[in-house]
């Protein structure tokens, strides 16, 4: 067996997951059982919600040692799925190492929507939030035209803002300051729902499922960390929502 290749595909699975938006116990998990399948006397893996290290050793090899420093997050459970199903597969020796890191290759370069597809999705989300919670065809509409603002911002200010916290507030703001206006210009629409439903996709509700299920396992660094992280996106909303009910009060005054 090519140990090395082993290693980096355990690393390279680990880091998939955590990209993906996995809890800090199931990347540990997968990569653990990934490099046990070596049959080797010491392995270590220390994963938390932004790197990655990992230990291969044993008395025939030089130990082998990794670090990963993981950046970009987003939430995509099918990958999740797919790296463990090819973990399992390494278990069980149904795949060799060489196809497993070509699979995990193909699973971290392959992209399964287009840009087009996100941004009706997120259009119809919105809508669906407001209809959901008791608006009216005018309220989905507006709800509508807010999530393709939400994607708007998400365009252009990818790869140009690093600061999540600064994009949600912008999304938000902008979110609550074209409702105020529409319900003057339709006057018949439920401003609160329109609001509540727009910024539904912007809600942080997978890092705090994965903050409550990182505590219980122990992991209390990562708990935290997800924690803080959800923490630091809800009070971006809440300050953009604030800021333009706020500063269409002011101009409505004026």
């Amino acid at each position: 067996m090519n140990y090395q290749l082993l290693f980096k595909t355990a690393m390279l699975a680990g880091e998939i997951m955590s990209q993906s938006g996995a809890e800090t116990f199931r990347v540990e998990d997968t990569m653990i059982r990934i490099l046990k399948s070596s049959n080797f006397q010491s392995v270590d893996v220390y994963a938390t919600t932004t790197g990655i290290v990992a230990t291969l050793s044993d008395p025939t090899i030089e130990p082998i040692t990794g670090v990963k420093r993981i950046s970009d997050r987003a939430n995509n459970l099918s990958r999740i799925n797919d790296v463990n199903q090819i973990s399992r597969n390494i278990c069980d020796d149904c795949m060799p190492v060489e196809e497993a890191y070509e699979k995990l290759l193909a699973i971290r370069n392959f992209k399964p929507y287009s840009k087009i597809t996100i941004a009706i999705a997120t259009v119809v989300a919105t809508a669906g939030s407001a209809g959901l919670f008791g608006g009216t065809f005018i309220d989905c509409f507006i709800a509508a035209f807010n999530g393709l603002l939400i994607v708007l911002i998400s365009r252009l200010s990818y790869n140009r803002i690093d600061s999540v916290f600064m994009i949600d507030v912008a999304k938000s703001f902008l979110v609550a300051f074209v409702t105020m206006l529409s319900a003057n210009l339709f006057h018949y629409t439920h401003t609160e729902i329109i609001i509540i439903g727009s910024i539904m996709p912007l809600v942080p509700g997978i890092p705090i499922t994965n903050a409550i299920r990182d505590t219980l396992q122990g992991n209390y660094m990562s708990g935290t960390a997800r924690a803080t992280e959800a923490f630091v996106i809800s009070l971006g909303i809440a300050f953009g929502v604030g800021t333009g009910l706020g500063l269409f009060n002011l101009i409505g005054r004026m």
